[in-house]
């Protein structure tokens, strides 16, 4: 195959990595030259795929009929091949992502190379559990996941439906509680989302799990007219 219509499979190769979910994901933290050398393997893997079926199709008469004019169009070796290569990578992915979701993916990715952060707030996203997190503005937050940020570098903040907001004492970093979103959330007359926040990664100095019964027990002044939260987030 000459080496120019090798271009083709290699251009398919990376549709086929940037439109499938998992690999998308997976070649997010890639450098340059990692993301060319992976294009570069499902061309391989796409010009065979391509050899294969622009045989099949000759064996048809259709088939016979349409290289007659694809001669006339592109009368180049194997060139019929490197652009059906290049058909296939964006095909494979549709059919890759029919059996594999983008969350899915992300989550598995998140999971096997994502850092502590990274993996606590996804497992909060997707079991909807209570998460406590603390800024380095000393500020204090309760709530529920809403979008966790994936292993794209560019992509430094997640945001948060709130339910409580606080801040943490200065000497003994104790938090201290002093807006309750229980109410507002409540109200089906009001819109959610309008008090979901996005936080940046970077400032976040704390972060861990809320367990609510606990917390209520043993570490918060006596409120009687806020309960303990139940989850809101569907």
């Amino acid at each position: 195959m000459p080496y120019n219509l090798l271009l083709l499979p290699l251009l398919g190769g990376f549709l086929f990595i940037h439109l499938t979910h998992y690999f998308r994901f997976a070649a997010q933290r890639a450098d340059g030259y990692r993301l060319l050398f992976q294009a570069a393997i499902a061309g391989v893997g796409l010009s065979i795929a391509g050899r294969l079926t622009e045989l099949l199709i000759h064996l048809t008469p259709p088939g016979r009929w349409l290289e007659q004019y694809w001669q006339v169009f592109s009368p180049f070796p194997y060139s019929a091949t490197s652009a059906i290569s290049l058909l296939l990578g964006p095909f494979f992915a549709l059919v890759v992502n029919l059996f594999v979701s983008k969350d899915h993916a992300k989550n598995v990715e998140i999971r096997s190379r994502g850092n502590l952060m990274l993996r606590l707030l996804d497992e909060a996203a997707t079991q909807n559990r209570l998460i406590s997190l603390t800024l380095d503005s000393r500020k204090w937050y309760v709530g529920w996941v809403v979008e966790s940020p994936n292993l794209d570098p560019r992509e430094q903040y997640f945001r948060l439906l709130p339910f409580i907001s606080g801040y943490r004492d200065k000497d003994a970093l104790e938090p201290h509680r002093t807006v309750y979103y229980e109410a507002v959330l409540k109200d089906t007359t009001l819109d959610r989302s309008e008090f979901v926040i996005t936080l940046p990664l970077n400032d976040v100095k704390i972060l861990g799990f809320f367990n609510d019964e606990v917390y209520d027990e043993y570490f918060a002044e006596p409120d009687p007219d806020n309960p303990a939260p139940q989850m809101l987030v569907n």
